[in-house]
């Protein structure tokens, strides 16, 4: 009992020194998530309040960069109201990384359940799916995020709904092709033989072997996301003041480009680096859940 109760702690901690070495294997992925590391530690100090990014001293307006005689938190200057940029950026991180989560989990669970009936179940309620995701993908994502928010108002709930919608067909299309193509093996018809339900089949059968597929294209679609978030508020029809993000923060500094560059500069690099991490863990991923790519992540010892 002892070996058998110790097998499974030993495959965890060897599953996971697996995942390290890959990670290794891959410069740019460890170099992704030592970003998002960061990202996340700013995101953590500033909800503690180790920033005080929306206190005004106007003393300190636009100080530029890099001027280490000023308390830490203004060493990469302050904005026109003197407030810590590096607090604006922390602050602005939490709402646009969690506007991007929140989309993208939404999308994802609903473009996942939708795509797994329409692939499974077949039929009119498949083909109703379908043609409403051709409708949704027919138009451009960035001109059905305008119209919406528009129509219906800029606030971050309105925002996350209509993104979640312009998303969700890529995965309701993926989802659909996966389980058409799983649903015709030998497993999942001695499935059915032994008196297995639809769901319990979808559940149990066709799920664990889409999901890898699903989570590689969220992480894809956590930075397109967030490039279509900046955008709109970029544009002044995503997230409204007193709230910040980066989008906001590139639109507020683009008024002092000629005297204050890091206004704009510093939010802009953020969200470049962002969705650059992003990408590069999604392909990262996609290649450690491909048997026949992921031995190129690991160093061979010589």
């Amino acid at each position: 009992m002892t070996e058998i109760s110790g097998t499974a702690p030993a495959r965890k901690a060897s599953r996971v020194k697996w995942f390290a070495r890959a990670l290794a294997g891959d410069p740019m992925a460890l170099c992704s998530v030592i970003w998002l590391a960061l990202v996340l530690v700013l995101i953590l100090a500033d909800t503690f309040g180790a920033f005080s990014g929306s206190r005004i001293a106007l003393k300190a307006r636009n100080l530029p960069p890099f001027d280490f005689t000023q308390d830490w938190r203004l060493w990469i200057g302050a904005d026109s109201l003197g407030r810590s940029l590096l607090g604006r950026l922390a602050e602005a991180a939490l709402t646009s990384i969690g506007i991007a989560l929140l989309t993208v989990l939404l999308s994802l669970v609903m473009g996942t359940m939708l795509g797994l009936v329409a692939g499974y179940f077949g039929g009119p309620v498949g083909s109703l799916i379908m043609r409403i995701s051709d409708v949704v993908m027919g138009f451009p994502t960035l001109l059905v995020a305008l119209v919406g928010l528009y129509l219906f108002g800029p606030s971050v709930t309105n925002l996350v709904i209509v993104l979640a919608i312009t998303r969700m067909p890529s995965y309701i299309r993926v989802a659909r092709a996966e389980t058409l193509e799983v649903r015709e093996r030998l497993f999942v018809d001695a499935a059915r033989v032994f008196g297995g339900g639809p769901i319990w089949i979808i559940r149990h059968h066709i799920l664990p072997i889409v999901a890898p597929t699903m989570l590689t294209l969220a992480s894809v679609n956590v930075a397109m996301v967030m490039l279509f978030e900046s955008g709109l508020s970029y544009l002044g029809l995503g997230v409204q003041p007193p709230a910040v993000s980066w989008g906001l923060m590139i639109a507020q500094g683009q008024g002092y480009l000629s005297s204050a560059w890091w206004l704009g500069f510093f939010p802009g690099l953020a969200v470049m680096l962002t969705t650059m991490s992003f990408n590069l863990l999604a392909n990262w991923f996609r290649i450690v859940n491909d048997p026949s790519q992921h031995w190129r992540l690991i160093r061979r010892k010589r």
